[in-house]
């Protein structure tokens, strides 16, 4: 008998979690992890009672994390085809980091897209730029939050007001002393963040904004490559992502010594 129970908190799962990251043959991407999957409800995988697993799936029907427990591996097949019935599922968001995940979607998939680039670092490029010389690179304070709102609305563009996302997700980055602005004076160039994974030891995202103003002169790889360095002294490793349509991201990920081995995937049922 399969059953699923609602999870209160991630705490009730945590053991789980940890393994399911472990099995994972490269780091996840910290955006979609702690943004996008952590938030979403999980449920526990139960079968004759016993704990055999959990999957989380968002409200627009979109399953975005499945682990089976190793003894439990023989049922996986079962049990994620009544994961997919249980929430009557239209979607998976699956990386080519989770072979096995991904196996179990290709027999059911009608289309699939790639979504995300992840990067991982491949060379050490130096923290370089012709026009460095009286910037600073420095954290973000508390007081400047409303500019900074600002600044990364200005950057990403777009018909929609993303401010309400905006005021808590760099509320905390700075918060936790991992968002940092590239200025000149007053002048505000860029901005850096570095995410210090909760649930992978060592790992660290980095990423960039850059204001429109002051595109096109390498300033986007710089900031990536301060952040780097950074992470490296820290002991860490820097990983970095980019959709599919940011071309612009790729260009200046891969010119910091980034290189793509692994993709975020949409498969639709």
């Amino acid at each position: 008998m399969i059953s699923f129970d609602k999870c209160a908190d991630l705490l009730s799962i945590s053991e789980m979690k940890a393994a399911y990251f472990q099995r994972l043959v490269a780091p996840m991407d910290g955006m979609w992890d702690s943004g996008f999957t952590d938030p979403a409800p999980h449920w526990e995988i139960r079968l004759d009672g016993a704990s055999a697993g959990y999957y989380a799936a968002n409200d627009e029907g979109a399953l975005l994390q499945f682990y089976v427990r190793p003894s439990f591996e023989q049922d996986a097949r079962t049990l994620f085809d009544h994961v997919i019935a249980q929430d009557a599922l239209t979607q998976i968001v699956v990386s080519t980091i989770d072979p096995s995940v991904l196996s179990l979607c290709l027999d059911l998939q009608k289309e699939v897209t790639v979504h995300t680039y992840l990067y991982e670092l491949a060379a050490a490029v130096p923290a370089m730029h012709r026009d460095a010389d009286g910037l600073d690179f420095r954290l973000v304070e508390k007081d400047e939050l409303d500019r900074t709102i600002a600044f990364q609305q200005a950057s990403l563009g777009g018909e929609h007001d993303l401010t309400a996302w905006l005021q808590g997700y760099s509320a905390n980055l700075i918060e936790r002393k991992e968002l940092f602005v590239l200025c000149r004076n007053e002048d505000w160039i860029g901005l850096g963040e570095r995410r210090v994974s909760d649930s992978q030891a060592g790992i660290a995202d980095v990423g960039m904004m850059v204001i429109p103003s002051h595109r096109k002169n390498g300033w986007a790889t710089y900031i990536l490559r301060l952040l780097v360095v950074m992470t490296e002294e820290e002991g860490r490793r820097a990983i970095c992502s980019a959709t599919v349509e940011n071309i612009a991201s790729q260009k200046a990920i891969e010119r910091a010594g980034f290189v793509s081995r692994h993709r975020i995937m949409n498969v639709a049922l």
